[in-house]
Protein backbone atom coordinates (compact mmCIF):
# COMPACT_ATOMS: atom_id res chain seq x y z
CA UNK A 1 0.00 0.00 0.00
CA UNK A 2 1.21 3.49 -0.63
CA UNK A 3 2.27 5.60 1.93
CA UNK A 4 -0.21 8.46 1.79
CA UNK A 5 1.32 11.52 3.83
CA UNK A 6 -0.45 13.31 6.73
CA UNK A 7 -0.75 17.04 5.92
CA UNK A 8 -1.21 19.16 9.01
CA UNK A 9 -2.61 23.20 9.35
CA UNK A 10 -0.01 24.80 10.39
CA UNK A 11 0.55 29.01 11.25
CA UNK A 12 3.99 31.09 10.53
CA UNK A 13 7.18 29.00 12.25
CA UNK A 14 9.35 31.85 11.50
CA UNK A 15 10.24 31.25 8.12
CA UNK A 16 11.15 33.93 5.48
CA UNK A 17 8.34 35.20 3.91
CA UNK A 18 8.86 35.33 0.03
CA UNK A 19 9.16 39.26 -1.61
CA UNK A 20 7.54 40.56 -4.40
CA UNK A 21 7.21 43.84 -5.82
CA UNK A 22 4.31 45.85 -8.30
CA UNK A 23 5.46 46.60 -11.61
CA UNK A 24 3.30 48.78 -13.66
CA UNK A 25 1.96 47.52 -16.81
CA UNK A 26 -1.22 49.57 -18.12
CA UNK A 27 -3.17 47.35 -17.75
CA UNK A 28 -6.89 47.35 -17.07
CA UNK A 29 -8.99 47.04 -13.56
CA UNK A 30 -11.01 44.23 -14.74
CA UNK A 31 -14.15 42.82 -12.62
CA UNK A 32 -14.72 39.11 -12.66
CA UNK A 33 -11.67 38.69 -14.06
CA UNK A 34 -10.39 35.33 -15.47
CA UNK A 35 -6.84 35.12 -17.48
CA UNK A 36 -4.59 32.78 -18.80
CA UNK A 37 -0.85 32.10 -20.57
CA UNK A 38 0.61 31.44 -23.61
CA UNK A 39 3.92 31.92 -26.13
CA UNK A 40 1.22 33.99 -28.15
CA UNK A 41 4.12 35.37 -30.52
CA UNK A 42 6.78 32.45 -30.29
CA UNK A 43 9.37 34.99 -28.43
CA UNK A 44 9.84 32.63 -25.47
CA UNK A 45 7.85 34.80 -22.86
CA UNK A 46 4.40 33.91 -21.20
CA UNK A 47 1.88 36.35 -22.78
CA UNK A 48 -1.27 36.94 -21.26
CA UNK A 49 -5.15 36.93 -22.23
CA UNK A 50 -8.29 38.65 -20.17
CA UNK A 51 -11.54 38.90 -19.79
CA UNK A 52 -13.96 40.66 -17.56
CA UNK A 53 -15.71 43.87 -16.94
CA UNK A 54 -14.67 47.71 -16.44
CA UNK A 55 -15.76 50.99 -14.88
CA UNK A 56 -15.30 52.32 -17.59
CA UNK A 57 -16.77 55.92 -16.63
CA UNK A 58 -14.97 56.07 -13.11
CA UNK A 59 -18.72 56.22 -11.43
CA UNK A 60 -17.85 52.90 -9.55
CA UNK A 61 -20.68 50.83 -11.53
CA UNK A 62 -19.73 48.16 -14.09
CA UNK A 63 -20.48 48.88 -17.45
CA UNK A 64 -18.42 48.00 -19.72
CA UNK A 65 -17.05 44.17 -20.50
CA UNK A 66 -14.09 44.23 -22.15
CA UNK A 67 -11.36 41.38 -23.14
CA UNK A 68 -7.26 42.28 -24.21
CA UNK A 69 -3.91 40.33 -24.96
CA UNK A 70 -1.14 41.77 -23.39
CA UNK A 71 2.49 40.83 -25.18
CA UNK A 72 5.39 40.03 -23.18
CA UNK A 73 8.50 41.20 -24.22
CA UNK A 74 11.60 40.41 -21.72
CA UNK A 75 9.46 40.97 -19.18
CA UNK A 76 7.36 43.99 -20.45
CA UNK A 77 3.91 43.81 -20.98
CA UNK A 78 2.16 45.96 -23.56
CA UNK A 79 -1.21 46.08 -25.19
CA UNK A 80 -1.09 43.83 -28.17
CA UNK A 81 -5.03 43.43 -29.22
CA UNK A 82 -8.28 44.08 -28.07
CA UNK A 83 -10.81 41.84 -29.01
CA UNK A 84 -13.53 44.44 -29.90
CA UNK A 85 -17.21 43.99 -29.42
CA UNK A 86 -17.64 40.06 -29.28
CA UNK A 87 -16.13 40.23 -25.61
CA UNK A 88 -17.53 38.37 -22.23
CA UNK A 89 -16.83 38.44 -18.65
CA UNK A 90 -18.23 35.94 -15.57
CA UNK A 91 -16.81 33.10 -17.48
CA UNK A 92 -13.38 32.16 -19.07
CA UNK A 93 -10.93 32.76 -21.37
CA UNK A 94 -8.56 30.19 -22.79
CA UNK A 95 -5.18 30.28 -25.70
CA UNK A 96 -5.40 27.14 -27.63
CA UNK A 97 -3.68 26.49 -31.04
CA UNK A 98 -6.51 24.77 -32.43
CA UNK A 99 -5.40 25.15 -36.27
CA UNK A 100 -1.83 23.77 -35.17
CA UNK A 101 0.18 26.42 -36.74
CA UNK A 102 1.97 27.38 -33.79
CA UNK A 103 0.10 30.46 -32.92
CA UNK A 104 -1.85 30.39 -29.74
CA UNK A 105 -5.86 31.02 -30.46
CA UNK A 106 -8.07 32.09 -28.13
CA UNK A 107 -11.57 31.02 -26.83
CA UNK A 108 -13.67 32.13 -24.63
CA UNK A 109 -17.01 32.16 -22.76
CA UNK A 110 -19.73 34.81 -21.20
CA UNK A 111 -21.90 37.18 -21.23
CA UNK A 112 -21.64 40.78 -22.35
CA UNK A 113 -23.16 43.96 -21.29
CA UNK A 114 -23.95 44.78 -25.07
CA UNK A 115 -25.83 41.18 -24.96
CA UNK A 116 -26.88 39.98 -21.63
CA UNK A 117 -29.55 38.17 -22.38
CA UNK A 118 -27.46 35.55 -24.42
CA UNK A 119 -24.53 33.81 -23.45
CA UNK A 120 -22.21 33.89 -25.91
CA UNK A 121 -19.16 31.45 -26.75
CA UNK A 122 -16.03 32.97 -29.39
CA UNK A 123 -13.20 31.45 -31.11
CA UNK A 124 -10.55 33.86 -32.37
CA UNK A 125 -8.02 32.73 -34.92
CA UNK A 126 -4.33 33.94 -34.35
CA UNK A 127 -2.84 35.75 -37.95
CA UNK A 128 0.29 36.43 -36.47
CA UNK A 129 -0.36 39.60 -36.88
CA UNK A 130 -3.91 39.62 -34.49
CA UNK A 131 -7.29 38.24 -34.08
CA UNK A 132 -10.19 37.44 -36.51
CA UNK A 133 -13.13 36.01 -34.78
CA UNK A 134 -13.95 32.71 -36.52
CA UNK A 135 -17.15 31.59 -34.31
CA UNK A 136 -19.85 33.03 -32.60
CA UNK A 137 -21.67 29.96 -30.32
CA UNK A 138 -23.89 29.76 -27.26
CA UNK A 139 -21.70 29.87 -24.36
CA UNK A 140 -21.93 29.77 -20.00
CA UNK A 141 -21.39 31.69 -17.61
CA UNK A 142 -20.58 31.24 -14.12
CA UNK A 143 -18.05 28.38 -15.10
CA UNK A 144 -14.70 27.83 -16.62
CA UNK A 145 -12.69 26.11 -19.03
CA UNK A 146 -9.75 23.42 -19.72
CA UNK A 147 -7.77 22.84 -23.24
CA UNK A 148 -6.72 18.86 -23.52
CA UNK A 149 -6.32 16.27 -26.31
CA UNK A 150 -8.75 13.39 -25.08
CA UNK A 151 -8.26 11.67 -27.60
CA UNK A 152 -4.15 11.52 -28.12
CA UNK A 153 -4.68 12.59 -32.01
CA UNK A 154 -2.72 15.82 -31.59
CA UNK A 155 -5.37 17.99 -31.88
CA UNK A 156 -6.45 20.30 -29.00
CA UNK A 157 -9.76 19.94 -27.45
CA UNK A 158 -11.22 21.72 -24.66
CA UNK A 159 -14.46 21.26 -22.38
CA UNK A 160 -16.71 24.08 -20.75
CA UNK A 161 -18.68 24.20 -17.87
CA UNK A 162 -20.80 26.31 -16.42
CA UNK A 163 -24.76 27.99 -16.77
CA UNK A 164 -26.03 27.81 -19.88
CA UNK A 165 -29.86 29.61 -20.67
CA UNK A 166 -31.86 28.45 -23.42
CA UNK A 167 -34.40 30.65 -24.50
CA UNK A 168 -38.07 28.59 -23.51
CA UNK A 169 -36.24 25.37 -21.72
CA UNK A 170 -34.73 27.72 -18.83
CA UNK A 171 -31.33 27.35 -17.05
CA UNK A 172 -29.34 24.01 -17.02
CA UNK A 173 -25.76 23.00 -15.94
CA UNK A 174 -23.60 21.39 -18.68
CA UNK A 175 -20.06 20.40 -18.74
CA UNK A 176 -19.82 19.96 -22.74
CA UNK A 177 -16.92 18.20 -24.37
CA UNK A 178 -15.74 19.94 -27.74
CA UNK A 179 -13.64 17.75 -30.13
CA UNK A 180 -11.20 18.89 -32.37
CA UNK A 181 -11.60 17.65 -35.62
CA UNK A 182 -8.86 19.15 -37.46
CA UNK A 183 -11.49 21.36 -39.69
CA UNK A 184 -13.85 22.26 -36.67
CA UNK A 185 -15.58 21.24 -33.50
CA UNK A 186 -18.00 17.61 -32.75
CA UNK A 187 -19.64 19.22 -29.16
CA UNK A 188 -20.68 16.15 -26.90
CA UNK A 189 -23.21 17.87 -24.92
CA UNK A 190 -23.33 17.56 -21.03
CA UNK A 191 -20.19 15.11 -20.89
CA UNK A 192 -20.51 14.61 -17.03
CA UNK A 193 -23.10 16.44 -15.00
CA UNK A 194 -21.67 20.28 -15.10
CA UNK A 195 -21.76 22.44 -12.28
CA UNK A 196 -21.62 26.62 -11.83
CA UNK A 197 -19.51 28.44 -9.65
CA UNK A 198 -17.06 25.75 -9.41
CA UNK A 199 -13.98 25.05 -11.40
CA UNK A 200 -12.78 21.69 -12.98
CA UNK A 201 -9.89 20.43 -14.12
CA UNK A 202 -8.38 17.51 -16.46
CA UNK A 203 -5.39 15.51 -15.53
CA UNK A 204 -4.33 12.10 -15.33
CA UNK A 205 -4.24 10.52 -11.74
CA UNK A 206 -3.01 7.24 -12.20
CA UNK A 207 -0.04 8.08 -14.92
CA UNK A 208 -2.40 5.46 -17.37
CA UNK A 209 -1.88 7.88 -19.94
CA UNK A 210 -5.70 8.52 -20.12
CA UNK A 211 -7.13 11.94 -18.75
CA UNK A 212 -9.31 11.66 -16.18
CA UNK A 213 -11.57 14.74 -13.75
CA UNK A 214 -11.83 16.26 -11.31
CA UNK A 215 -14.94 18.73 -10.69
CA UNK A 216 -16.70 20.86 -7.84
CA UNK A 217 -19.58 23.33 -7.97
CA UNK A 218 -23.25 23.47 -7.44
CA UNK A 219 -25.30 21.32 -9.31
CA UNK A 220 -28.81 22.77 -11.18
CA UNK A 221 -30.82 22.28 -7.67
CA UNK A 222 -28.31 24.88 -6.13
CA UNK A 223 -26.65 21.55 -4.10
CA UNK A 224 -22.90 21.91 -3.93
CA UNK A 225 -20.80 18.61 -5.57
CA UNK A 226 -17.53 17.49 -5.43
CA UNK A 227 -16.61 14.34 -7.69
CA UNK A 228 -13.75 12.14 -9.06
CA UNK A 229 -14.33 10.77 -12.55
CA UNK A 230 -11.66 8.18 -13.73
CA UNK A 231 -11.18 7.44 -17.91
CA UNK A 232 -11.39 4.23 -18.52
CA UNK A 233 -11.36 3.14 -22.19
CA UNK A 234 -12.05 7.12 -23.03
CA UNK A 235 -15.33 7.12 -20.91
CA UNK A 236 -15.45 9.42 -17.83
CA UNK A 237 -16.93 6.97 -14.89
CA UNK A 238 -17.70 8.50 -11.72
CA UNK A 239 -14.68 6.70 -8.59
CA UNK A 240 -14.90 8.65 -5.78
CA UNK A 241 -17.07 11.95 -4.21
CA UNK A 242 -15.37 14.07 -1.25
CA UNK A 243 -16.60 17.13 0.62
CA UNK A 244 -19.18 18.57 -1.30
CA UNK A 245 -18.13 22.54 -2.71
CA UNK A 246 -19.43 25.57 -3.71
CA UNK A 247 -18.17 29.07 -5.21
CA UNK A 248 -14.37 27.38 -5.25
CA UNK A 249 -11.12 26.69 -7.56
CA UNK A 250 -9.01 23.80 -7.73
CA UNK A 251 -5.41 22.93 -9.46
CA UNK A 252 -2.92 19.93 -9.21
CA UNK A 253 0.48 19.23 -8.90
CA UNK A 254 2.68 16.53 -7.87
CA UNK A 255 3.45 17.90 -4.00
CA UNK A 256 5.00 15.10 -2.55
CA UNK A 257 7.10 14.25 -5.78
CA UNK A 258 5.92 10.73 -5.56
CA UNK A 259 4.97 10.75 -9.49
CA UNK A 260 1.18 11.12 -9.05
CA UNK A 261 -1.12 14.70 -9.24
CA UNK A 262 -2.19 15.52 -6.14
CA UNK A 263 -5.20 18.40 -5.71
CA UNK A 264 -5.90 21.29 -3.72
CA UNK A 265 -9.38 22.77 -3.34
CA UNK A 266 -11.46 25.81 -1.87
CA UNK A 267 -14.32 26.14 -1.76
CA UNK A 268 -17.69 26.61 0.48
CA UNK A 269 -19.75 23.60 2.12
CA UNK A 270 -23.39 22.88 2.31
CA UNK A 271 -23.29 24.76 5.33
CA UNK A 272 -21.64 27.83 3.77
CA UNK A 273 -18.75 27.41 5.82
CA UNK A 274 -15.37 27.84 4.17
CA UNK A 275 -13.64 24.76 3.19
CA UNK A 276 -9.98 24.21 2.45
CA UNK A 277 -7.99 20.90 1.55
CA UNK A 278 -5.48 19.29 -0.11
CA UNK A 279 -6.50 15.98 -1.48
CA UNK A 280 -2.90 13.56 -1.94
CA UNK A 281 -3.15 10.79 -4.44
CA UNK A 282 -2.12 7.27 -3.44
CA UNK A 283 -1.16 6.89 -6.95
CA UNK A 284 -3.90 4.79 -8.15
CA UNK A 285 -6.37 7.66 -8.37
CA UNK A 286 -7.38 7.51 -5.01
CA UNK A 287 -7.81 10.91 -3.40
CA UNK A 288 -7.54 11.55 0.41
CA UNK A 289 -8.48 14.54 1.63
CA UNK A 290 -6.48 16.56 4.37
CA UNK A 291 -8.67 19.89 5.96
CA UNK A 292 -6.12 22.74 6.31
CA UNK A 293 -7.60 24.71 9.06
CA UNK A 294 -8.08 28.84 8.46
CA UNK A 295 -10.87 31.36 8.99
CA UNK A 296 -13.82 31.13 7.09
CA UNK A 297 -12.34 31.48 3.20
CA UNK A 298 -15.09 32.62 0.60
CA UNK A 299 -14.96 33.53 -3.22
CA UNK A 300 -11.24 32.03 -3.06
CA UNK A 301 -8.50 31.49 -5.86
CA UNK A 302 -5.41 29.04 -6.02
CA UNK A 303 -2.89 28.50 -8.09
CA UNK A 304 -0.19 26.40 -7.85
CA UNK A 305 4.06 26.75 -7.97
CA UNK A 306 7.27 26.46 -6.18
CA UNK A 307 7.46 29.70 -4.04
CA UNK A 308 10.31 29.13 -1.56
CA UNK A 309 13.02 28.07 -4.47
CA UNK A 310 13.58 24.39 -2.58
CA UNK A 311 11.92 22.66 -5.97
CA UNK A 312 8.50 21.34 -4.51
CA UNK A 313 5.26 22.61 -5.18
CA UNK A 314 3.26 25.26 -3.06
CA UNK A 315 0.25 27.18 -3.63
CA UNK A 316 -0.83 30.53 -3.17
CA UNK A 317 -4.15 31.41 -2.63
CA UNK A 318 -6.22 34.83 -2.49
CA UNK A 319 -10.17 35.38 -1.78
CA UNK A 320 -12.49 37.05 1.18
CA UNK A 321 -11.32 36.06 4.54
CA UNK A 322 -13.81 38.16 7.65
CA UNK A 323 -14.66 40.38 4.87
CA UNK A 324 -11.28 41.61 3.99
CA UNK A 325 -8.98 40.97 1.03
CA UNK A 326 -6.64 37.99 1.74
CA UNK A 327 -3.63 36.13 0.06
CA UNK A 328 -1.35 33.97 1.61
CA UNK A 329 1.09 31.12 0.73
CA UNK A 330 1.04 27.45 1.45
CA UNK A 331 4.63 26.17 1.40
CA UNK A 332 5.66 22.34 1.21
CA UNK A 333 7.22 20.66 3.83
CA UNK A 334 9.46 17.98 3.00
CA UNK A 335 10.42 16.67 6.68
CA UNK A 336 7.12 17.86 7.64
CA UNK A 337 5.20 16.22 4.74
CA UNK A 338 2.78 19.21 4.82
CA UNK A 339 2.14 22.76 4.55
CA UNK A 340 3.27 25.64 6.33
CA UNK A 341 1.39 28.95 6.15
CA UNK A 342 3.03 32.36 5.13
CA UNK A 343 1.80 36.00 4.00
CA UNK A 344 3.99 37.35 1.43
CA UNK A 345 5.33 41.36 1.35
CA UNK A 346 4.92 43.79 -1.04
CA UNK A 347 1.23 42.03 -2.33
CA UNK A 348 -1.97 44.22 -2.19
CA UNK A 349 -4.54 42.19 -0.64
CA UNK A 350 -7.47 41.73 -2.80
CA UNK A 351 -10.23 40.15 -2.52
CA UNK A 352 -12.77 37.65 -4.55
CA UNK A 353 -14.28 37.21 -6.99
CA UNK A 354 -11.13 37.39 -9.00
CA UNK A 355 -8.21 35.71 -9.48
CA UNK A 356 -4.50 34.53 -8.53
CA UNK A 357 -2.13 32.81 -11.09
CA UNK A 358 1.33 32.16 -10.97
CA UNK A 359 3.69 32.64 -14.09
CA UNK A 360 7.40 33.34 -14.66
CA UNK A 361 7.26 37.13 -16.30
CA UNK A 362 10.87 37.75 -17.10
CA UNK A 363 12.31 34.15 -17.51
CA UNK A 364 14.10 34.62 -14.36
CA UNK A 365 13.03 30.96 -13.15
CA UNK A 366 11.00 32.60 -10.29
CA UNK A 367 7.28 32.42 -10.19
CA UNK A 368 5.54 35.95 -10.36
CA UNK A 369 1.57 36.82 -9.68
CA UNK A 370 -0.75 38.03 -11.62
CA UNK A 371 -3.52 39.29 -9.57
CA UNK A 372 -7.17 40.89 -9.83
CA UNK A 373 -10.06 41.16 -7.45
CA UNK A 374 -11.88 44.22 -5.03
CA UNK A 375 -9.64 46.25 -2.91
CA UNK A 376 -11.63 46.33 0.51
CA UNK A 377 -8.94 48.76 2.42
CA UNK A 378 -11.13 51.04 -0.33
CA UNK A 379 -14.78 52.46 0.88
CA UNK A 380 -15.72 52.07 -2.95
CA UNK A 381 -14.21 48.91 -3.48
CA UNK A 382 -13.08 48.85 -6.81
CA UNK A 383 -11.35 45.93 -8.38
CA UNK A 384 -7.84 45.94 -9.42
CA UNK A 385 -5.76 44.44 -11.74
CA UNK A 386 -1.63 43.87 -10.94
CA UNK A 387 1.61 41.92 -11.48
CA UNK A 388 3.64 41.37 -9.09
CA UNK A 389 7.47 40.76 -9.86
CA UNK A 390 9.37 38.19 -7.25
CA UNK A 391 12.02 39.78 -6.23
CA UNK A 392 14.04 36.36 -5.17
CA UNK A 393 18.19 36.51 -5.80
CA UNK A 394 18.56 32.85 -5.14
CA UNK A 395 19.55 30.54 -8.22
CA UNK A 396 17.13 28.13 -9.69
CA UNK A 397 18.85 26.51 -12.91
CA UNK A 398 16.71 25.72 -15.37
CA UNK A 399 16.14 22.28 -15.67
CA UNK A 400 17.88 20.19 -18.24
CA UNK A 401 16.18 17.95 -20.82
CA UNK A 402 15.70 15.10 -21.31
CA UNK A 403 18.54 12.54 -23.16
CA UNK A 404 16.93 9.25 -23.42
CA UNK A 405 13.73 9.67 -26.03
CA UNK A 406 12.45 6.17 -27.58
CA UNK A 407 9.90 6.15 -29.76
CA UNK A 408 8.08 2.99 -31.32
CA UNK A 409 4.99 2.44 -33.81
CA UNK A 410 2.37 -0.07 -33.53
CA UNK A 411 -0.32 0.45 -36.10
CA UNK A 412 -1.06 4.04 -36.02
CA UNK A 413 -0.48 4.32 -32.70
CA UNK A 414 2.49 6.07 -31.44
CA UNK A 415 4.64 5.46 -28.30
CA UNK A 416 6.80 8.16 -26.82
CA UNK A 417 8.83 6.98 -23.98
CA UNK A 418 11.64 9.40 -22.82
CA UNK A 419 14.36 9.31 -19.38
CA UNK A 420 17.38 11.14 -18.31
CA UNK A 421 15.81 15.05 -17.12
CA UNK A 422 17.26 16.51 -14.44
CA UNK A 423 16.50 19.60 -12.25
CA UNK A 424 19.02 21.33 -9.84
CA UNK A 425 15.93 21.63 -7.50
CA UNK A 426 13.10 19.69 -8.45
CA UNK A 427 12.76 15.90 -8.11
CA UNK A 428 12.67 14.10 -11.53
CA UNK A 429 9.29 12.88 -10.47
CA UNK A 430 7.78 16.07 -10.16
CA UNK A 431 9.05 17.28 -13.15
CA UNK A 432 6.09 17.67 -16.19
CA UNK A 433 6.85 18.05 -20.02
CA UNK A 434 6.01 19.49 -22.98
CA UNK A 435 6.24 17.06 -26.03
CA UNK A 436 6.49 18.44 -29.24
CA UNK A 437 5.58 16.44 -32.56
CA UNK A 438 6.08 17.29 -36.15
CA UNK A 439 6.12 16.16 -39.80
CA UNK A 440 9.21 17.74 -40.64
CA UNK A 441 12.36 18.56 -38.31
CA UNK A 442 11.30 21.62 -35.42
CA UNK A 443 7.50 21.62 -36.36
CA UNK A 444 5.29 20.87 -34.01
CA UNK A 445 2.00 20.24 -36.52
CA UNK A 446 0.89 17.25 -35.50
CA UNK A 447 0.92 17.74 -31.23
CA UNK A 448 2.16 20.14 -28.68
CA UNK A 449 1.03 20.59 -24.90
CA UNK A 450 1.96 19.56 -21.52
CA UNK A 451 1.75 15.92 -19.85
CA UNK A 452 2.43 14.95 -16.42
CA UNK A 453 4.41 11.66 -17.31
CA UNK A 454 7.68 11.13 -19.09
CA UNK A 455 5.88 8.97 -21.95
CA UNK A 456 2.67 9.74 -24.05
CA UNK A 457 1.16 8.10 -27.29
CA UNK A 458 -0.95 9.71 -30.33
CA UNK A 459 -3.34 7.33 -32.27
CA UNK A 460 -2.63 9.15 -35.71
CA UNK A 461 -3.95 9.23 -39.54
CA UNK A 462 -2.53 6.37 -41.31
CA UNK A 463 -1.03 8.86 -43.79
CA UNK A 464 1.68 9.74 -40.83
CA UNK A 465 4.14 7.02 -41.20
CA UNK A 466 7.27 9.30 -39.74
CA UNK A 467 7.92 11.80 -36.99
CA UNK A 468 10.04 13.75 -35.40
CA UNK A 469 9.73 15.05 -31.39
CA UNK A 470 11.39 16.40 -28.79
CA UNK A 471 10.57 17.40 -25.16
CA UNK A 472 11.14 20.10 -22.48
CA UNK A 473 11.10 19.27 -19.03
CA UNK A 474 9.06 22.10 -16.45
CA UNK A 475 10.23 22.32 -13.26
CA UNK A 476 7.46 23.40 -10.22
CA UNK A 477 8.81 26.81 -10.72
CA UNK A 478 7.22 26.96 -14.51
CA UNK A 479 10.60 26.60 -16.15
CA UNK A 480 11.55 25.57 -19.25
CA UNK A 481 14.61 23.39 -20.62
CA UNK A 482 15.97 23.49 -24.06
CA UNK A 483 14.73 21.11 -25.94
CA UNK A 484 16.01 17.59 -25.86
CA UNK A 485 17.71 16.66 -29.18
CA UNK A 486 15.04 15.79 -31.95
CA UNK A 487 14.45 12.31 -32.28
CA UNK A 488 12.40 10.48 -35.06
CA UNK A 489 10.99 7.27 -36.18
CA UNK A 490 13.98 7.00 -38.53
CA UNK A 491 11.68 5.33 -41.41
CA UNK A 492 8.13 3.80 -41.79
CA UNK A 493 8.75 0.12 -39.74
CA UNK A 494 6.33 -0.81 -37.32
CA UNK A 495 7.56 -2.83 -34.13
CA UNK A 496 6.10 -5.45 -35.24
CA UNK A 497 7.83 -7.92 -32.73
CA UNK A 498 5.64 -5.39 -30.12
CA UNK A 499 2.06 -7.36 -31.59
CA UNK A 500 3.86 -10.42 -30.52
CA UNK A 501 5.27 -9.53 -27.50
CA UNK A 502 3.60 -10.03 -24.07
CA UNK A 503 5.30 -9.10 -20.52
CA UNK A 504 3.31 -10.86 -17.81
CA UNK A 505 2.04 -10.75 -15.07
CA UNK A 506 1.16 -6.93 -15.14
CA UNK A 507 1.25 -5.83 -11.90
CA UNK A 508 4.20 -7.98 -10.37
CA UNK A 509 5.64 -8.45 -7.64
CA UNK A 510 8.27 -10.88 -7.38
CA UNK A 511 8.78 -12.74 -11.42
CA UNK A 512 7.74 -10.69 -14.78
CA UNK A 513 7.99 -13.11 -17.86
CA UNK A 514 8.59 -12.28 -21.71
CA UNK A 515 7.13 -14.14 -24.47
CA UNK A 516 7.47 -13.87 -27.67
CA UNK A 517 10.53 -13.17 -29.63
CA UNK A 518 13.82 -13.77 -28.22
CA UNK A 519 15.43 -10.42 -26.15
CA UNK A 520 18.65 -8.98 -27.12
CA UNK A 521 19.00 -6.43 -24.51
CA UNK A 522 16.78 -5.07 -21.43
CA UNK A 523 16.87 -2.29 -19.41
CA UNK A 524 14.33 -1.15 -16.63
CA UNK A 525 14.01 2.58 -15.63
CA UNK A 526 12.07 3.84 -12.40
CA UNK A 527 9.39 6.47 -13.22
CA UNK A 528 12.27 9.47 -12.39
CA UNK A 529 13.97 8.15 -15.11
CA UNK A 530 16.80 5.64 -13.17
CA UNK A 531 18.27 3.13 -14.25
CA UNK A 532 17.56 -0.09 -12.33
CA UNK A 533 19.40 -3.49 -12.16
CA UNK A 534 17.83 -6.53 -13.58
CA UNK A 535 19.15 -9.65 -15.24
CA UNK A 536 17.48 -11.67 -18.08
CA UNK A 537 16.84 -15.17 -17.32
CA UNK A 538 17.05 -18.02 -19.85
CA UNK A 539 13.53 -18.57 -20.11
CA UNK A 540 13.07 -14.85 -20.39
CA UNK A 541 11.81 -14.10 -16.85
CA UNK A 542 13.09 -11.38 -14.89
CA UNK A 543 13.16 -11.54 -11.28
CA UNK A 544 11.56 -8.29 -10.05
CA UNK A 545 11.00 -8.92 -5.73
CA UNK A 546 13.99 -6.45 -4.91
CA UNK A 547 12.43 -3.03 -6.30
CA UNK A 548 10.56 -0.90 -4.71
CA UNK A 549 6.64 -0.23 -5.44
CA UNK A 550 5.95 1.86 -7.84
CA UNK A 551 5.45 2.33 -12.03
CA UNK A 552 8.74 1.29 -14.32
CA UNK A 553 9.49 1.55 -18.03
CA UNK A 554 10.66 -2.19 -19.40
CA UNK A 555 12.63 -1.29 -22.53
CA UNK A 556 13.58 -4.11 -24.71
CA UNK A 557 15.64 -4.87 -27.90
CA UNK A 558 13.78 -7.41 -30.46
CA UNK A 559 15.99 -7.85 -33.90
CA UNK A 560 16.99 -4.50 -34.06
CA UNK A 561 14.13 -3.39 -33.08
CA UNK A 562 13.56 -1.00 -29.51
CA UNK A 563 10.15 -1.34 -27.93
CA UNK A 564 8.93 -0.60 -24.14
CA UNK A 565 6.48 -1.76 -21.43
CA UNK A 566 4.74 0.18 -18.60
CA UNK A 567 4.93 -2.14 -15.43
CA UNK A 568 3.56 -1.74 -11.72
CA UNK A 569 5.78 -3.11 -9.09
CA UNK A 570 3.44 -3.91 -6.03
Amino acid sequence: MKRIYILLSMIPIGITAQSFTEIQTGMKNFYYAAADFGDMDKNGTQDIVLNGALDSDGDGYVDTTYNEVYKNNNGTLSLYADLGVDVTHLGDIKFIDYNNDGLQDIISTGLSYMDIVNYKQYRFRNTGTGFIKENEMQGKIYGSMEVFDFNHDGKPDYALNGTQYSHGAGFRNTLDFYKNTGSGFDMTENWVDGTQNGSFKIVDLNNDHLLDLVIIGSDISGSPVSRVYINQGGTLVQSQDFEPLISGKIDFADFNADGFQDIVVTGKDENDNGYFAVLMNDGTGVLTAHPINMPDLSDASVSVGDLNNDGYYDFIISGNENYNGMIKTYLYNVNGQGFTESVPTGISHLGGPGLVQLFDLNNDNHPDILLSGFDWSNSYMPSLTKVFKNTSTETNAKPAPPTHLSLTKNGNRFNFVWSGATDDKTPVAALRYEISVGTTEGTSDIARYMVTTPSWYLDLDPSVQNVYWSVKSIDASKAYSSPSVINSTLGTSDVRAKNELAVYPNPASEKIYIKGDKISEAEMYSIDGRKVNIVVNRDQSVDVSHLPKGIYVLKLKIKNEITTKKLTIK
